[in-house]
C-alpha cells in the first residue's frame, strides 16, 4: 500500500465518525505491510513485590516484536486512590533518559505501598513507544492489583 492510499484510508476512517472508526492499533495493523508478521506492541503488567524494606507495586513494560519504548518523554506511573483511599507512599514514579533514544528492553518502575493500605493498588501508566522506523505513539494503560489484607 503506498503512502497516499494509507493516508486516504486513515482520513476515511476518521471522517466516518466514532461509530465506524477503528482503534488506532487496528488502523496501524491495517497499514503495516502484508509481510510484517509482528509489527510490535507494548505489554503492561503489574504485580506486588515485597523486599526487606517495603511492599511495592511493580509495573513492567515489555516491548514485543518491533516495538521500542522511547526514553524521552519516557514512562510515568501515577498512583490512583482506590476505594479504600490512598495506597501509595509516593504519588508517581518516572523512567526518563533526557539523552533520548530508546530503552534497551523491558522497564520496571516501583511504587512503594503505604504501611497498612488495603483494597487495590491502582495506577495509570503513560508511555511513548515506536514501531521502529514506522510510527511513534503515546500509550496508556491502567494496572490494578489487590493489596494484602492489613494484619492478615
Amino acid at each position: 500500500m503506498n503512502a497516499s492510499a494509507a493516508a486516504a484510508l486513515l482520513l476515511a476512517a476518521v471522517a466516518a465518525g466514532p461509530a465506524a472508526a477503528q482503534s488506532i492499533d487496528q488502523l496501524l495493523r491495517d497499514l503495516a505491510p502484508a509481510d510484517s508478521v509482528d509489527a510490535g506492541e507494548v505489554r503492561v503488567e503489574g504485580r506486588l513485590e515485597r523486599t526487606d524494606a517495603e511492599l511495592a507495586l511493580v509495573v513492567r513494560l515489555s516491548p514485543v516484536g518491533a516495538a521500542m519504548l522511547v526514553a524521552d518523554p519516557g514512562i510515568q506511573v501515577l498512583a490512583m486512590a482506590g476505594r479504600d483511599g490512598p495506597w501509595a507512599a509516593v504519588p508517581r514514579v518516572e523512567a526518563l533518559d533526557p539523552a533520548g533514544g530508546y530503552f534497551s528492553g523491558p522497564v520496571e518502575l516501583r511504587l512503594p505501598v503505604l504501611e497498612g493500605a488495603g483494597g487495590e493498588a491502582v495506577a495509570e501508566v503513560a508511555y511513548a513507544w515506536c514501531r521502529v522506523e514506522r510510527i511513534c505513539l503515546f500509550g496508556h494503560a491502567t494496572v490494578s492489583v489487590p493489596l494484602p489484607i492489613p494484619g492478615g
